[in-house]
């Protein structure tokens, strides 16, 4: 396994993220509700709501000659002292008698709107009634005492005191709660950002290279199925399909030339297709490399070994005879003859397919390296590629026993599914079993970069849609790995 490295901004792509915030949409929605209630709650129980009761009055100067510029400059002056006068003790004492209370109930302020005549008293309290009640004794009192600030000038009430309807600071608080949602919503998309960053996932080419343990045999795009309306959406992508675009069928003939040359080479025969988990593309993955081997080659042979959830048969839209399927054919020790109507050729394509049926469970310790390894020897001797789809290796031993059995294999990384580390652990598996690992298909590859003339690749067939869980238990269950290697006595029907 290779040793931990720098983060790369060059392995992440701006799509997986992207995708990966609209997967956990409803994390952030939520986010911002929760930030919206707590901001409300704090509010209500923490901050106490004000109320202001406002008098509005027009200062004109004592002097017959007055100017509109000398009222102004007499506002000025008067406000700052008036003010004083407003929260002296005298004043608040005489307010509150008048009140008919021990104390002022709130504070008093002076304000002057710029380059204007006019002044603003505003009276504070807790409630609405008090403010109002305020405003009226200062209005009552106030006279008595502001002899020396009025020698100079006359202030003419021109309305209030008002009756405030609402808190004084309604406005921010109002502000605040409409930006407690969006602030929480960011703040959740920030974190599943950086869930996304810390998952390592295998999200780009250059992330593909830098993060795996083995060679990247090819890149295989997002292929969007053509004329889904008129066919079923859950049918997989062939290359002999005539929709199929010219670059992916491309992309399947370039793989082809690795196993081709394998073959070549190393004189490997038996090729595993296999993937660290489910839902990653390694069924179509194998029927499509097949099919490019049988355009050129007359022998070749897919063997549908994953017993617990075949995909060929649904692919290739077949169903099994009795006895013809490989569970049947390993737990039976068929003859040749037996062994040879089992298989199924399809003369359009010109391929040969071994099909399988479901498992049951009392079956599970049916596959091992002593039943199976027969099965191989006698398709050797009539096939020159014979290509095994697997079940996901990191879930049962089903897939370590035919890695022991095979020649070669190659693993399916679906982009941005399983962690980097996950995947290694997978790679040096692989690597230490009989099976030589070619290397890595990076399968349904997207980025904002691509042009959306290549479509999508739909994966309808895939794990997860005929019937939710892997077989009977589901992969990665605690049930599930005891039945790989045989330690349940249960049976299925």
């Amino acid at each position: 396994m290779k040793e931990q490295k720098t983060t790369k901004w060059s392995n992440f792509n701006p799509l997986c993220l992207a995708r990966h915030v609209l997967r956990n949409l409803w994390m952030t929605v939520l986010a911002g509700l929760i930030c919206v209630m707590a901001v409300y709650l704090l509010q209500t129980l923490v901050s106490k709501p004000s109320y202001d009761s406002q008098v509005t009055f027009a200062v004109t100067s004592r002097s017959a000659s007055a100017t509109a510029s000398g009222s102004i400059a007499v506002t000025d002056s008067v406000a700052s002292q008036f003010g004083e006068l407003l929260q002296s003790n005298p004043v608040r004492t005489a307010a509150a008698a008048e009140m008919g209370l021990n104390a002022f109930p709130g504070t008093c302020s002076v304000d002057v709107p710029e380059n204007t005549n006019i002044l603003i008293l505003t009276v504070t309290a807790p409630t609405p009634e008090l403010a109002f009640r305020g405003a009226l004794a200062v209005m009552d009192c106030y006279e008595a005492y502001a002899d020396f600030i009025l020698a100079s000038a006359v202030l003419n009430p021109i309305n209030g005191p008002t009756l405030p309807s609402q808190p004084s600071a309604q406005a921010s608080r109002d502000r605040l709660l409409r930006l407690a949602g969006p602030i929480g919503a960011l703040a959740m998309i920030a974190v599943l950002l950086l869930l996304a960053v810390s998952q390592e996932t295998v999200q780009t080419v250059p992330g593909a290279r830098d993060q795996l343990d083995t060679k990247l045999l090819a890149t295989l795009r997002h292929e969007r199925k053509r004329g889904a309306l008129l066919r079923n959406k859950k049918s997989a992508l062939l290359i002999s399909d005539p929709t199929c675009s010219f670059y992916y069928t491309e992309t399947v003939h370039q793989l082809r030339a690795q196993v081709e040359r394998a073959h070549e080479k190393d004189g490997r025969q038996v090729f595993l297709i296999t993937s660290c988990a489910e839902n990653e593309g390694k069924s179509t993955v194998a029927a499509n490399l097949a099919l490019s081997l049988a355009q050129k080659h007359q022998r070749v042979l897919l063997l549908d070994a994953d017993l617990r959830k075949p995909a060929q048969s649904l692919i290739f839209s077949a169903s099994p005879a009795p006895g013809t399927d490989l569970g049947y054919l390993i737990t039976h020790r068929p003859d040749r003859e037996t062994l040879e109507k089992a298989i199924v050729r399809d003369e359009a394509t010109g391929l040969s397919h071994l099909y399988a049926a479901p498992l049951r469970r009392s079956q599970s310790e049916a596959l091992s390296p002593d039943s199976f390894r027969p099965l191989l020897d006698a398709l050797r001797e009539s096939y020159s590629y014979i290509l095994i789809d697997t079940p996901p290796f990191s879930f049962f031993a089903d897939a370590e026993v035919l890695a022991d059995a095979a020649d070669a294999a190659i693993l399916v990384v679906r982009q941005d599914l399983v962690p980097a580390a996950v995947i290694n652990d997978t790679i040096d598996d692989l690597n230490a079993a009989h099976a030589a690992l070619l290397g890595c298909v990076l399968n349904n590859y997207q980025s904002f970069h691509f042009g959306s003339r290549l479509g999508g690749y739909g994966y309808g067939y895939g794990y997860g849609s005929y019937g939710g869980k892997y077989g009977y238990y589901g992969y990665g269950s605690k049930q599930g790995k005891e039945a790989a290697h045989g330690r349940t006595d249960d049976t299925r029907n």
